[in-house]
């Protein structure tokens, strides 16, 4: 089984934290899970070494760059990477125009979004998506 090197990014720390860990905890893959806080350091990471990547785990709401323009910032660079949204706010409304954070979401055309709370059973979502990379 090959190794999976995942990156996962959320402005508070310790939420991407936990991620790191629930997945190599208990996902069903061999995986290396990479957390950052800045998802201008995971940017700046993912450009040296983004052939090794699988997957990006990214929380939408964001300081200095916000999940969608880091989301179009990874498929520049590599347009098959796994990309999972994850946010507490899918049901809610941001800026002045007022769009839904969720629709605004999905016209990413993200693998996967998830809401905080994670609901049960995501790490199961996480490993069908790795397995579905290897087909």
């Amino acid at each position: 089984m090959s190794i999976k090197r995942i990156y996962t990014v959320d402005d508070y720390p310790l939420a991407a934290y936990v991620v790191k860990r629930t997945i190599e905890s208990l996902s069903r893959h061999q995986c290396v899970v990479s957390d950052f806080e800045s998802p201008a350091l995971l940017l700046h990471r993912f450009k040296q070494k983004f052939e090794e990547i699988d997957m990006v785990i990214t929380d939408y709401e964001m300081p200095e760059l916000r999940g969608n323009e880091l989301i179009k910032e990874l498929r520049e660079i590599k347009p098959t990477i796994q990309i999972v949204v994850v946010s507490a706010w899918l049901d809610d409304t941001t800026g002045e125009d007022r769009h839904l954070v969720g629709k605004e979401v999905k016209a990413l055309n993200p693998d996967l979004i998830l809401s905080k709370p994670f609901p049960p059973k995501w790490v199961g979502r996480i490993d069908a998506l790795l397995e579905k990379n290897c087909a």
